[in-house]
């Protein structure tokens, strides 16, 4: 029986840990190379990914997708992935691979949506993938709603891999097919509701609390520098909250590299604040402040030419408050 094949749009940091924790388990990891860049490229041929052309050969291929894209790319990526699906000719192009559940047709396939958008967003995409009378059931994909809760997956020196949580919601099939058993164990899912947006929720609640805390950190500490109190705040940060001055520090240090796609995660984060949480009024004016905390240092600092596995600033709290207390002088 032929190997799961995973489509991954796209191999970013987290998507590129995913692949490769999917490669260890056995499963053949593909990607689409059209209109990338050649750091993305670059990526793509170190990890041994298989480069598709374009979207339509990956729907083709693929058993299952995963959009792994920030926030703003969400729908334009899932609308690409639909259109594609109902090309004339996807479905019986699929059907010349075998199924690898080991159906006589080919099983259908999973498109899991993994971004951090906020629940409205998640439903206003599954729309994309719900047949209609020129929609036959075959060749849509079935939409999952979902959300990664953690760091990249990494590999330990004994071989083992800490992995963040991937929460899903949605239309699973009961039972679910094997190879979506084998897919969930090895990425650590967790189904946690039969309703799309649920994961979304989940998410997006999650960053609230801890993306949060680091604006709220950046804001603090760079406060501090311009007036010159920040060892000082340290030190009784250390004394008096240790875990929220490891908090802090960790999550100052870490950002950089994201601050451009945690802007628009913050405004989604307000948007399900007053939409599902009820905080009209309070949820957009909160993280709608928390998205220019982040705006600011990727647009308007140097810390913003950060990337990961290249850093050259930024890689202590004190290096970052310096930066942002004097971006204005």
């Amino acid at each position: 029986m032929r190997a799961t094949i995973v489509g991954i749009v796209s191999i970013g940091d987290m998507g590129l840990g995913i692949a490769k924790l999917l490669q260890s388990h056995g499963f053949r990891v593909v990607t689409v190379t059209q209109g990338r860049s050649e750091d993305t490229l670059t990526r793509i041929r170190a990890a041994a990914i298989e480069a598709l052309p374009s979207d339509y050969d990956l729907v083709v291929q693929a058993d299952y997708i995963l959009s792994i894209v920030p926030p703003r790319n969400a729908l334009a990526t899932a609308e690409r992935i639909a259109e594609a699906s109902l090309q004339p000719e996807t479905q019986s192009q699929r059907q010349l691979l075998e199924d690898v559940n080991g159906h006589p047709s080919r099983s259908p396939l999973y498109f899991l949506e993994l971004n951090a958008t906020p629940a409205q967003s998640a439903e206003e995409t599954a729309a994309l993938f719900h047949p209609n009378e020129t929609k036959a059931r075959s060749s849509v994909p079935i939409f999952l709603d979902g959300g990664i809760i953690g760091a990249p997956p990494t590999q330990r020196p004994d071989g083992s891999w800490t992995k963040p949580s991937v929460v899903i919601s949605g239309p699973v099939e009961n039972p679910p097919p094997a190879t979506f058993t084998e897919l969930a164990d090895a990425l650590n899912v967790k189904l946690v509701s039969g309703r799309i947006g649920a994961a979304s929720t989940l998410k997006l609640t999650f960053a609230a609390l801890t993306k949060g805390l680091t604006a709220l950190a950046i804001l603090s500490f760079s406060t501090a520098e311009r007036e010159a109190v920040l060892p000082e705040l340290l030190a009784h940060l250390e004394e008096y909250s240790p875990a929220m001055a490891g908090l802090a520090r960790a999550g100052v240090v870490g950002m950089s590299p994201k601050a451009y796609r945690w802007e628009e995660e913050m405004r989604g984060i307000g948007e399900m604040l007053e939409r599902e949480g009820g905080w009209e009024g309070v949820g957009g004016r909160v993280y709608g402040g928390i998205a220019e905390v982040y705006r600011t240092v990727a647009e308007e600092t140097i810390l913003g030419q950060e990337r990961v596995g290249r850093r050259e600033r930024g890689t202590s709290a004190e290096d970052v408050a310096q930066i942002l207390a004097g971006r204005k002088d």
